[in-house]
C-alpha cells in the first residue's frame, strides 16, 4: 500500500494528472502511470490509476451530460466493451516486467504523438470508431494507457469541444466500469488496491479544480509541450528502473 514518500509523490503525479486530464480531456494515464508503477506492481498499479479515471471521468459525464449524443459514438463504445476481457485477461497473465517496459515504451511513444501534434489521417473516418474503440480499451484495461488515440480519432470528426470532451468521458466510464466488473471476476481487486484509490482521490478533486482556471486561460502549444516532457521523462524513468534491475 502506498505509504510516505512514495505516497506523496503519487499524490503529487494523480494532482498533475488530474490536471492534464481535465484541460485537454485525456492524458491522465500518461502522466499517472509511469508514477504510480514505481511503487506497485503492474496489475495492482493500473487498477489503482484506472481507479481513479473512472471517478474523474464519471464526474466529467454528469457535469456535462447535455452535450453528449449518443448515436455518433456507439460504434466506438461497442468496440470499447468488446475489448475490455481481452485486455484483463492479459493483465491477469502478463509478466510483471514485461509489462512496465510495454507501458514505457507505448507512453514514450504516445508523448512522441503529444509533443508533435502528430495527426492520424485514417482516423478521419468515422467507420473507423470500432477499430479505434477496440484497440484503446485494449489499451487502457490493460496497461491504463491509450486516451490519445481515441482522442485523436474524436478530434478528427470536428465535433464542438464541449461534445469531445463529454464523448471521451463519457467512453472512458463505459470502458472502465466493465473493466472493473472483470477485474472482480479475475480475482485483481484487493483491498489494498481499493484504499489507494480512495487516498488519491483527493489530489485528483485538487487538480480537477486547478484544472478549471487553467482551461480558460492557458496557451495550448505551452502546454502540450509541458505535458509531452512530463510524459516522456515519467517513461524514461519507468524504462530505465526496469531495465536497470534485469
Amino acid at each position: 500500500m502506498l505509504a510516505g514518500i512514495e505516497l506523496v509523490i503519487a499524490l503529487l503525479a494523480v494532482f498533475v494528472a488530474a490536471t492534464v486530464m481535465g484541460t485537454v480531456g485525456f492524458g491522465f494515464g500518461l502522466v499517472a502511470a509511469p508514477v504510480i508503477l514505481l511503487f506497485l506492481e503492474p496489475q495492482s498499479g493500473v487498477i489503482v490509476v484506472n481507479g481513479v479515471i473512472t471517478i474523474l471521468t464519471a464526474s466529467v459525464v454528469v457535469r456535462t451530460r447535455q452535450h453528449l449524443e449518443l448515436k455518433p459514438v456507439w460504434l466506438m463504445c461497442a468496440g470499447g466493451a468488446a475489448a475490455v476481457p481481452i485486455g484483463v485477461f492479459l493483465l491477469a497473465n502478463a509478466d510483471a516486467g514485461a509489462l512496465r517496459i510495454a507501458i514505457g515504451v507505448i507512453i514514450l511513444v504516445l508523448g512522441f504523438i503529444t509533443l508533435f501534434n502528430i495527426q492520424l489521417p485514417m482516423v478521419k473516418s468515422a467507420a473507423t470508431g470500432g477499430v479505434v474503440g477496440f484497440l484503446t480499451s485494449l489499451s487502457i484495461t490493460t496497461l491504463s494507457i491509450g486516451g490519445p488515440l481515441v482522442a485523436i480519432y474524436v478530434v478528427a470528426q470536428q465535433w464542438p469541444p464541449q461534445k469531445i470532451r463529454t464523448t471521451l468521458a463519457f467512453y472512458f466510464v463505459l470502458s472502465y466500469v466493465i473493466g472493473f466488473v472483470f477485474y472482480a471476476w479475475a480475482g485483481l481487486l484487493h483491498r489494498e488496491t481499493l484504499v489507494n484509490i480512495g487516498i488519491l482521490i483527493p489530489a485528483m478533486v485538487a487538480g480537477l479544480a486547478l484544472a478549471s482556471v487553467l482551461a480558460r486561460r492557458i496557451n495550448q502549444r505551452i502546454f502540450r509541450y509541458a505535458v509531452a516532457a512530463v510524459v516522456i521523462s515519467g517513461s524514461v524513468l519507468l524504462l530505465s528502473r526496469e531495465l536497470l534491475l534485469r
